[in-house]
C-alpha cells in the first residue's frame, strides 16, 4: 500500500455523487486501499477543516480575497458540460483554470481575467481571484 498525494484525495473531494464513486474505485485500485478507507480519510480531512477558524466573517460586506496560494487544478480533469444552453457553452471557452473554492473545496471553472470576483455555485461563497 502506497501513500495516497493529497492533491489527489483534493480532487477526489471536490467530486459527488456517481463520478466520486468511479474515481474512489479508480484510486482503490491504483494505491491498493479499500473505498471505505479513502471515504474515511477524506471524512477525516474534512473535519479538520471544520476545525480550523473560518477566514471569513459572515458580517463582514467585502469578500474574501484569495491569497497567492490558491489551489490550481488542471481544468483537463473536470467536465463543464452540465448545462448545454449556449450561454454556457460561450462561458467554457473562457474557462482557463479550475480552482478549488476557499469555502467549500468544489472546482471551479475561471478565466483569466483578473481580478475577478466568483460566486461558488454549491456553497454560494463570494470570492475575489486576484491572482
Amino acid at each position: 500500500m502506497t501513500a495516497i498525494p493529497p492533491e489527489v484525495l483534493q480532487a477526489l473531494a471536490s467530486m459527488t455523487g456517481y463520478d466520486r464513486m468511479l474515481e474512489t474505485d479508480r484510486i482503490a485500485a491504483k494505491y491498493g486501499v479499500t473505498g471505505e478507507w479513502i471515504e474515511q480519510k477524506l471524512g477525516e480531512a474534512h473535519q479538520m477543516t471544520q476545525q480550523s477558524p473560518a477566514s471569513f466573517i459572515p458580517e463582514s460586506k467585502e469578500a474574501p480575497t484569495l491569497p497567492s496560494s490558491a489551489t490550481v487544478l488542471q481544468k483537463q480533469n473536470f467536465r463543464f458540460e452540465y448545462d448545454p444552453s449556449i450561454e454556457a457553452s460561450q462561458r467554457r471557452q473562457n474557462v482557463e483554470q479550475a480552482i478549488l473554492c476557499p469555502a467549500c473545496g468544489v472546482a471551479l471553472g475561471i478565466p483569466a481575467v483578473r481580478p475577478i470576483r466568483v460566486t461558488c455555485p454549491q456553497c454560494l461563497a463570494e470570492t475575489t481571484f486576484q491572482s
